[in-house]
């Protein structure tokens, strides 16, 4: 269980700060829900969480050590392109949505040589790919950036000098 100032990670909203944990009736019973608030969102959203929940699965931010151990880990993750659009976007979204940072990384790291390759030959990257690849780099970025203390743009950087390609 988390505590009233925990930073974590929740799968949709980021990295969240949790300001209350109380008992709210939102539903036909009362429940425990840990009251939080994205880091990144300057409207200061506010994300309600029951304790007792399996459908979210909030967890603590990596440290630098194991975020180190997933950047080399994702050199070793295979993610193949998938030609079929609906496919590819199905099949990334369950990489992107998954608590598996290696094998996002390596999506990120595809997505991006794709990206190159397709503009070499002078066509244009699709829009869902492109978003695709945005979701990927902002869940990771946002993360590495709260866990290391960085700037989110320092981040690529960060990844790319620990990789060994």
């Amino acid at each position: 269980m988390f505590e009233i100032g925990n930073v974590v990670m929740h799968p949709s909203a980021g990295v969240c700060s949790i300001e209350d944990i109380r008992e709210e009736k939102l539903t036909e019973r009362k429940r425990t829900y840990y009251i939080m608030h994205p880091i990144s969102d300057q409207n200061r959203s506010t994300i309600y969480v029951p304790v007792d929940t399996d459908k979210v699965h909030l967890r603590k931010l990596l440290n630098e050590d194991e975020i180190i151990s997933l950047i080399k880990h994702s050199a070793e993750e295979k993610v193949e392109w998938i030609d079929n659009t609906n496919l590819r976007k199905a099949a990334y979204a369950d990489i992107i949505h998954s608590d598996n940072i290696s094998k996002i990384i390596a999506l990120i790291t595809l997505l991006h040589r794709k990206r190159e390759h397709i503009i070499e030959i002078g066509k244009k990257f699709p829009a869902s790919d492109e978003r695709m690849l945005h979701d990927a780099e902002r869940k990771i970025h946002q993360e590495f950036s709260h866990a290391l203390s960085i700037q989110e743009e320092a981040v690529p950087a960060f990844i790319l000098s620990r990789l060994s390609i």
